[in-house]
């Protein structure tokens, strides 16, 4: 697939990178001519340099031959130029931009679409984020998490704990514990482990499993303690991101959020004053102010702020000092191995830019490829794949999963046929239009696996 990206920042790079190593034909163009000749240097694909929106622009990275436009500037009206440029001058058949702006966000429905501005899909960075902390905060003790199959079914990943049901027990026993569920990774002190036959559970071992969603809870209760829901919730930070999660968390829970800086307090206060929260103007780390709202008994704390190292400094004094749960958004991958070596103190990480990229490609189908999900910071994932063809016209149709030859690192979860879901073991038979759930310990072997799930050209499918 032809397809142009347009910004130059963490979340354009690591899309481009990622579409470039599956093998799409990628043009980069963006304002900053330095920049992008250092990206043309470390990625295989062409880059532009010139204003994204502008028909030249366009035109140099190839627009009248594109199939698919995703914008991604830093500014939302950019990007809905660049996409009105696009549909109009070179017709451009799918344009997919990021928004930012509450203003146009709320009028999306009106705004957008086929018979207005032609716009095919929006990401909306806050509420991304948003629903990714929600799933988190309502399946206490898992790490990350992605949803497929209409929310059906979810991979998580959680750490064994002690006290565990299923500590020193085989892996096999988590497939057994409560209903439809398999374990499709386990990585120990960092390493990826090949044979989980042979494994059993330890202490700290971090698990990646698929379920069903409705069974997420039980089968998290096998590896850790479950902790009691959270009930008050403190969120630092008077950002974009921290009001819409203020505000939906408001609706379930007793918040209250914390900013420093005067200005945004105002404009958060502003904001939410139709909500249940409470704005404070303050320092989260003013101890003394902790104490006197109470604060430092909230159940949780949430990191929302601009700064990484707010977010870090912070979850650390309410987890060390307080003893309470703690969640921050880390967007420098520089910090990454701080927060691995601080794991027992910041609860869970959340990275919005895997959030964000998983939710970009969901939307970019390739291959019978659904649904995706970026896990360890971009490393894994995991896929919802449809499966087409016969046992004539295929290498996976009609034969064991046992007899397969998939590449290295590669998973199969649950299958689900038509309204049934089932777990893949080395007997399940594979059939026509099963859509299968698989994790992959290096994203880079989507290309072989999408390769080997694909029908042979010769097959026509059945109308």
């Amino acid at each position: 697939m032809k397809i142009i990206i347009l910004g130059s920042g963490d979340v354009s790079l690591e899309l481009a990178k990622y579409l470039a190593n599956a093998g799409h034909a990628v043009t980069i163009a963006d304002t900053d001519s330095e920049l992008l000749t250092e990206i043309a240097n470390r990625i295989d694909l062409r880059v532009v340099t010139g204003n994204p929106a502008s028909p030249a622009t366009l035109r140099k990275a190839g627009a009248e031959n594109t199939e698919l436009l995703v914008a991604t500037t830093s500014d939302d009206e950019t990007n809905i130029t660049a996409c009105c440029v696009a549909h109009v001058l070179f017709k451009i058949p799918r344009k997919i931009a990021r928004l930012r702006s509450h203003e146009y966000l709320s009028e999306s429905e009106d705004l957008f679409g086929i018979k207005s501005i032609p716009i095919d899909h929006i990401i909306a960075t806050e509420q991304v984020i948003t629903q990714n902390i929600m799933s988190l905060i309502e399946l206490p003790g898992i790490s990350s998490l992605g949803s497929f199959c209409n929310n059906r079914i979810i991979v998580g990943s959680a750490r064994v704990e002690i006290g565990a049901k299923l500590l020193g027990q085989g892996i096999s026993y988590f497939n057994e514990y409560d209903g439809k569920a398999k374990v499709l990774a386990i990585y120990r002190d960092g390493k990826y482990l090949k044979n989980l036959d042979k494994e059993v559970f330890q202490i700290d071992d971090e698990v990646f499993f698929c379920c069903q969603r409705d069974r997420a809870l039980s089968q998290l209760g096998s590896i850790r303690k479950l902790s009691i829901g959270d009930r008050n919730i403190t969120i630092a930070g008077g950002t974009h991101v921290a009001d819409n999660l203020a505000r939906t968390l408001s609706e379930k829970y007793r918040v209250k959020l914390i900013e420093s800086d005067s200005a945004r307090a105002n404009r958060s206060s502003v904001r939410l004053h139709d909500t249940g929260c409470e704005v404070y103007d303050a320092d989260p780390m003013d101890m003394e102010f902790l104490k006197e709202e109470n604060l430092d008994t909230s159940d949780l704390y949430i990191a929302a702020t601009p700064k990484d190292e707010t977010n870090i400094m912070t979850s650390l004094i309410f987890s060390r000092v307080h003893n309470v749960k703690t969640l921050a958004l880390i967007r420098g991958e520089s910090y990454l191995e701080l927060t691995k070596s601080d794991r027992n103190d910041i609860d869970t990480v959340v990275f919005p830019k895997n959030s964000i990229i998983s939710a970009m490609l969901s939307l970019i189908r390739q291959e019978g490829v659904e649904n995706v999900h970026l896990f360890r910071q971009g490393k894994s994932e995991a896929i919802e794949l449809c499966l087409q063809g016969s046992r004539l016209s295929s290498k996976i149709i009609g034969r064991k999963y046992e007899s397969l030859n998939l590449p290295e690192g590669v998973t199969f979860g649950l299958l689900v046929r038509g309204k049934k879901i089932m777990v893949v073991d080395k007997h399940t038979v594979f059939a026509d239009k099963d859509v299968v759930i698989a994790f992959l310990n290096d994203h880079l072997q989507m290309r072989p696996l999408v390769k080997y799930c694909r029908p042979f050209s010769f097959w026509v499918p059945k109308w």
